[in-house]
Parts: C-alpha cells; structure tokens; sequence
C-alpha cells in the first residue's frame, strides 16, 4: 500500500469529494419527534388513527395570552387571532374559541343559573352608569358619572371597587407605571380569577419536516406580529408558545445547536489530546485527515442506507469523532513505538498494521455489534443512529488500515519522541506494576465492588416525561409545566373514538365513573344546560340594560380629557365625605380624593405637551377596556335556543370526523406529573376503552418501548459479543478475560448513575449497549498484546497498548463530555453517562484485566517485537 501512497490518498481525496457533494444535495432531516419509535406498536397505530381522524390536533402550536386584566387578555387575544389569520402562507388555520360568533353570543348559557342571575343583578345596578358612558365616553363623562352618582341618593350601585380602582390608576399613571381598569371586574362585582387572565389561541402552522427547524417560519411570525401589536409586557400583555410544535422547535433548535458545538469542540480537543499523546504533529495531522475523511464517508453512508437524520441519529458525527479516532490512536502509537526499534520507517509502519490489523477488525465488528443490536428494537430513532454507527465503525477500520498507512508513508520525516519512547503511563514504575502485585487483592476488591453496584442498581429509575430532556430554560417547557400545575384542564388528556354518538354517550358515562377521571367532554358537552331556565334570564337583561346600550351605533366620540373635570369631580366628592364621613364609600373615597389632589399637582409640575400626554395616560387607563366589554356584552345578550345542529362547523369538525367518528376526550383528576397517577389514569381509562391514545399513553408505553429496547440491545450485543469472541479467540478463558472488566464497568457505570441521581431517560438509555461494544475494543487489544507481544517483565501498563487505551479513553470522553454541557438535558445526560462509562471502562481494563491476567493468564509469545 505505501508503494501506492500518492494514489491512494488522490483516490481517497476524490471519493471524499463525491461523497461529500452527495451528502450535500440529498441528505435531508426528519425532525417529527413522533417518528422516533416504531409505528408498528398497537398504541402507536392508535394514535395514527386518532391522528388521521382529527389531524387538527397535532403539531399544534398553542398561544398562551397573559394579561393584567380580563379585559386586555380578551382583547389583546382576539387581536392576535384575527391578524394570524391574515397569514395563510404560515399557517393552515387559526382557532380561538372565545372568537367564534357562536360563543360571542351563547356565553352566557355556559354559566350556572346561580351565576346567571348574580350577573343579571349586577348589571341592573349599573345599568344607568353604562348607559350614560356610552352616550359620555372617556374620562370626562366617567368622573361627571361619578359625581351625579354621588348627588343621587337613590342609587344603590356599589361605588368603592370604582373608587379604589380610579385610585390605583391615578397613582400609577402619576408614578409613570402600567395599570388598566378591568371594566369586567366592575360589571361581574367579583375579583377575576388567574384563569380570567389568560386566553388561548391555537395554530395549525405549516411545517417542512425536510428543514432542520421545520416550525421556525411559524415561531417567528407569532413573535414578530405580537410585537408589532405591541403585545408585550411593558404593555401589560405576555404572550407565550408552547404545544406539540413549539416543544419540537425548541428542542430541535437546543439539540442541533448543541449538536454542533459539542461536533466542534470534540474534534478541537481530540486533536489536542492527540497531539498531547502522540508526541508528533505529523501524527496528529495525519490521524486528523483520517478522522475527516471517515467523517465524510460516514455521512454519505447515513444519506445512502438510511436517507435522513432524525434527532437521536444526528449525534452519530459526535460519537464518530471519538471512536474514530481511536482506531487511528491505536495504529499511530504502534508505529512510533515499532519505529524506535526499525531503522526503515517503512518496515514499522509494516509491522504496525500487521500487529494492530487483527485487533482493530475484531474491534470493529464488536463494536458494530453493540450499535446495529438496536436496529431489530421498536426504537426506531436509535435504529437509524444504530445503523448509521456501525456502519461507520467499518469505514473507521478501512480508513485506518488503508487510507492512514498512505497518509503517514509520506509524512517528510519519521516521528520524534525527543528520545522518549511512546510506551506505557507516564507513572511510577510502581504504580504500573501495582495490579502484578496485588492481583488477587484487585480481583476481590472488584468482586466487592460488583456486589455492591448489583444491590445498588434496584434504586435505578426511568424518567418516562419528556419535558424533563428538554432545555428548562425553553419558553414552550416554562410554559406547559405551569398550564400543568395552574390549568383547571390538564394539557395531558387522553382520547377515545366511538362510531356514533349514542356509543360516546355511553363510553362518556362510564368513564365519568372512574375515581382518576376529573371530566369527559364530546360534542354535546357544548350544548348547555338548562337553557329554559337561562334563556328568560337574559331576555330579561336585555330589557333592563334597554336598546340604548345594546346598540351599538349609540356610541358617541369621546370628548379630550381636561384637568377641570378632574377638579370639578374632586370638590364634589369633599363635599360628599365632608357631609356623610360614615359613609360605606367613604375610606374609598377618601383615598381617592387624594390622589386626584396628587394626581392634578403632578400636571401642575409638567409643560402643557407632557400635561396633555398625562391626562391621555389616564384616559387610556381607565377607558380603553370598555368598548370591548360593551360590544361583549351586546353580542351575548343575542343568545338563543342551542341544539346539535346549532353548534358552528368549526367547533363541531373538532368533534365529529368526515366519516362520522366521534371524539371523546377525557381529563384526569390528579397530578400525571406523578408516575403513580399517569400509570393509574391510563389502565383505569384503558379499563373502558383499551385503545386510547394521549400524551400519558405515548409517555408511558414510550417508556416501556424505550426500556424494553435497551433490554433487547444489551442482551444481542451481550450474547453476540461474545459470540464473536468464541470464534476469533483460540483461548476460550480470553473470553471472560475480555468481558469480565467489561461486565464489571457496566454495573459501575449503572450504580454511578444511581448514586449521581440520574434517572434513565429516552436519550442516555442507550449508553449501556453502547458502552458495551465500545468498552470491549480495550479488552481486545489489551489480551491480544498479552498473547501476541507481552512485555518482558509481564507489565502492560508499560505498553503502547495501555497508553492507547488512555488516550482512547480520554477521545472518546471528551467527545461526550461535550455532549454532558448541553442545554438540552437528555443530551446532557446521554453525554454523562457515556463520559462516565467510558472512564470506568478504562479503568477496569487497566486496573482489574491485568490482574486477571496474572491469575489465569500465560504468554505466549508470537512476535519479537516487544515493548
């Protein structure tokens, strides 16, 4: 091969060239999370079906809209909903259901009989107050109310919650701080609720799952147009996004950003670990161009056998970067140690890849093994990851042995070591004996160890949620995590079909029963209740609120507010308290009248322009939220007898299906945020209808699938391993030779992750296989050097082989350690404990293998060449 070494590296340059320009143009991403695990599963297939009947309710991106008041939160709302819907080209459609004309005029049937009539009997007190302000809008007409209100001694009206809020407003516009009026709150009498603060719109947003960020157009359009709204805090208004599509943007934007960096910073700190251990810059730029150019070859594969990344497979660059370089550590070090001892360079290059070339193909197909064990699992986002892995693992071998040799045949000089051999740990020669020594001391030790992990893994867990991978700091997880814990229905509902509705009416009653149900709703749960008692109510509203008021054309423009009715307002009510100071109004009105005296020194203090913006502040404050009261009210005062076929198309098409399937959706009583209460809530609802489907159903069987394929993994990799073993090693103790740390590393590893308080996951689960196909190659190496080219005095540590399992070790875990700082937390933890694993694999192979291997080992020599 070096006689070729120019071809060969023009061929390799070339092919790389092609590769990578058919990378380029058809490697695509799939970035649809539902993807990541096999269809074929009888709950998979239900949520499909469900999916297929009601595709409005998936990839949904839903806008939580926060305000100070009822009033701002209604109306900022709908201001947002109807301005989505001028952007057909992001969005398929929009859904607000506070926007529906149907609920504009039938809310009120929604609400109790009692609180029907409590609402009727406030409206009548304020009916004259109303009135007039529709006929005086603004400040002036609000204050000239209040004074003849307070002339009038047969108004039974309730004026301290008007008082104490006209109060606040005055002070905050004063202090130069936000603060609007809830004219609700004054028309219902009652303090509004947290949930009377918040709205939702729901979006069906138009996704490229071909892009690596296939909501992003969508994200940002909702963010851009609430700016311009001026939707924002400063303006008393929060609006937020979370659902199935902003949850899969975020984690998708964290992953392939944390993707990238970690990809980066493995490949700068294992060229810098590299040349730290290789001791020659020629080395390390020559394992570098190895490196990437298996990188590329490994990419072209994944475009060719699998066609697409989804968001487990695209870390298979990470995992390349520190696998593939061990290879290249192995041979490089080999051939600087063979090299101090060839006069011809060539010869030691030789006799490297013919030592190494056996080890590092048994290391191959092993560790492929332990990445193609998850392609027959029902984890299909690994499978692909699997795939891809391993197959790069034998383009790494073909790299190393055939592309590297040619590279490192024309490096200009032979490799310096400035007189120091690339042999053994840079330790005491003590220390390196040590596991010679005390063999059978490190072997009981470790039996002790084993013990101990075995009792300790029984406490491991699995964190079946997958919010708890995501980034904590992503506006969708903040914001689903409190609709969780604050929403009076949890987002995590399961859903069942019925053929008709006479069987949803019966599968409604039964699951209505069961003690972890809150709630059920279908179709006809829009249909209110009671409406013969309700209707006459609010005919009777109607009446007393009189044509006036509920017409809307009667409204007048709104005169330029002046500090004279302010001034004017204020004498008359001193005079009032001055008259009856033990008045209900009159703490209230007290505080008031203050802050109209500070409120009219602060125009004082201001130039005529500042004066003017200051009573427009005020104006704002406390008038700007009634006409969509007003014009809410009206709407609702036009309600009439509701049935099925009354019900809007666009609330009826969420419900019922084009082929008639009726949907029931089913709301639990408890916190599923507990593993107990989500386990309970799906077997007691599964108890009525077998095949729901939901997110506690995904999140639980995901659970189970995703263990269930780490069982599958570890077990294939486990017996194939060691089938493989049995055939390529002669000496059949060499196989528990090899495994027996490797077993031993594995249980350490899962009792670390026990002791650290980390759970298992969707995304670290994987580690164990991995760790097993990747953590056997030091076993190899190590028992093939034993029986090949033992040292004289029997200590491995003091081979080039240990010093390569070190800087293997050290590749590979600062490869995943840049995985371990990611932001998204299943990567986080995935990178953690392969970093950890790692480095117990390390460990036991270099503490407890060679003390096994001076119990039941014997050289045998093969080669003259030796340490």
């Amino acid at each position: 091969m070096q006689r070729y070494a120019v071809v060969v590296i023009l061929l390799a340059v070339v092919s790389a060239g092609f590769c990578f320009d058919y990378t380029f143009k058809h490697l695509t991403f799939n970035t649809d999370t539902s993807d990541l695990i096999s269809w074929d599963l009888p709950w998979r297939q239900a949520y499909r079906t469900s999916k297929e009947a009601f595709p409005q309710y998936a990839d949904t991106i839903v806008i939580v809209v926060d305000g100070d008041t009822p009033d701002q939160t209604r109306d900022a709302s709908l201001r947002l909903a109807k301005n989505l819907k001028r952007q057909p080209a992001l969005f398929e459609w929009v859904y607000m259901p506070d926007a529906l004309p149907f609920f504009r005029r039938n809310g009120l049937l929604f609400l109790s009989v009692e609180e029907l009539e409590d609402l009727a009997d406030n409206l009548a007190k304020a009916q004259p107050f109303l009135a007039r302000l529709q006929s005086e809008p603004g400040i002036n007409g609000l204050f000239s109310l209040l004074g003849d209100a307070l002339t009038e001694s047969d108004t039974d009206f309730d004026l301290r919650p008007a008082f104490d809020r006209i109060g606040t407003a005055l002070q905050s516009v004063r202090e130069g701080r936000r603060y609007r009026l809830s004219w609700e709150e004054l028309m219902t009498g009652k303090d509004a609720k947290p949930e009377d603060r918040r709205a939702f719109v729901i979006v069906k947003p138009k996704l490229d799952f071909g892009s690596l960020l296939p909501g992003e157009g969508a994200m940002r359009g909702i963010r851009d147009l609430a700016r311009k709204l001026e939707l924002t805090a400063e303006r008393g208004v929060r609006v937020r996004l979370t659902g199935g599509a902003a949850l899969a943007y975020e984690e998708l934007q964290s992953v392939s950003f944390a993707t990238q960096n970690a990809g980066i910073g493995a490949l700068l700190l294992v060229t810098l670990i590299m040349f730290i251990g290789l001791r020659s810059l020629w080395l390390t730029l020559g394992t570098l161009a190895a490196l990437i150019l298996g990188l590329i070859f490994t990419a072209a594969f994944a475009t060719f056998a699998v066609g697409q990344l989804n968001l487990i497979s695209v870390a298979f660059a990470v995992m390349y970067i520190g696998l593939g370089a061990d290879y290249a550590i192995y041979l490089c070090l080999r051939y600087a140690e063979l090299a101090q001892l060839e006069p011809d360079r060539r010869d030691a290059l030789k006799g490297a890849v013919f030592h190494v070339g056996g080890s590092l193909t048994l290391c191959t197909i092993t560790t492929s093994i332990g990445f193609f064990a998850f392609i027959p699992t029902d984890y299909a986002g690994v499978a692909e990851l699997g795939l891809i892995s391993g197959g790069g693992m034998f383009i790494s071998l073909g790299v190393t042995l055939a592309i590297l040799p040619a590279l490192l045949s024309v490096i200009p000089k032979i490799p310096r070591t400035n007189g120091k051999q690339l042999t053994g740990l840079p330790f005491p020669a003590g220390m390196l004996k040590f596991p010679l020594r005390y063999a059978k001391s490190v072997c009981i030790g470790a039996a002790v160890l084993a013990t101990a992990a075995v009792l300790v893994l029984p406490a491991s867990s699995f964190d079946d949620n997958p919010l708890n991978l995501q980034d904590p700091a992503n506006e969708s997880v903040q914001t689903f995590k409190e609709l969780l814990a604050t929403s009076e229905h949890s987002p995590w509902s399961l859903v069942a079909l019925e053929k008709s509705l006479a069987a949803a009416r019966a599968t409604k009653a039964r699951m209505q029963a069961l003690p972890s149900v809150d709630d059920v709703i279908t179709i006809e749960s829009f249909v209110p209740d009671d409406q013969n008692e309700k209707l006459p109510i609010i005919e009777d509203m109607a009446l007393t609120l009189g044509p006036e008021l509920i017409t809307a054309s009667a409204t007048a423009a709104a005169v330029a507010p002046s500090r004279e009715t302010l001034e004017v307002f204020r004498a008359t009510l001193s005079g009032y308290l001055l008259k009856h100071p033990e008045a209900q109004v009159s703490a209230s009105g007290a505080r008031l009248e203050r802050e109209i005296g500070a409120f009219l020194q602060h125009l004082h203090s201001l130039d005529t322009a500042a004066a003017e913006r200051s009573l427009a502040a005020l104006e704002t404050s406390l008038t700007a939220s009634l006409p969509g009261r007003l014009d809410s009210l009206r709407d609702s005062l036009d309600a009439a007898t509701v049935g099925l076929d009354d019900l809007p198309e666009e609330l009826t098409q969420r419900w019922i299906s084009q082929q008639g399937t009726v949907r029931i959706e089913v709301f639990p009583r408890g916190n599923l945020n507990d593993s107990e209460a989500l386990g309970s809530f799906v077997s007691e609802v599964r108890s009525v209808k077998s095949d729901v489907s939901g997110v506690p159903v995904n999140y639980l069987e995901g659970g189970r699938a995703v263990v269930n394929a780490f069982q599958q993994a570890f077990l294939y990799s486990l017996l194939i391993i060691t089938v493989v073993l049995a055939v390529f090693m002669e000496r059949k103790r060499d196989i528990v030779l090899v495994l027996t740390p490797l077993l031993l590393a594995a249980l350490l590893t899962g009792a670390t992750a026990v002791v650290l308080g980390i759970p298992f996951n969707f995304a670290n689960i994987i580690a164990l296989p991995l760790l097993l196909g990747m953590g056997v190659d030091n076993g190899i190496h190590m028992v093939h050097r034993f029986r090949t080219a033992p040292p004289d005095d029997g200590t491995l540590l003091n081979t080039s082989t240990a010093r390569a399992v070190v800087l293997s070790a050290l590749t590979n875990t600062s490869a995943f350690t840049n995985l371990a700082v990611s932001p998204h937390q299943g990567t986080a933890s995935m990178g953690v404990l392969l970093s950890v694993g790692i480095v117990l694999m390390a460990l036991c192979t270099l503490i407890v293998l060679p003390s096994l291997l001076a119990l039941l080992g014997s050289a045998k020599r093969r080669s003259p060449q030796t340490a």
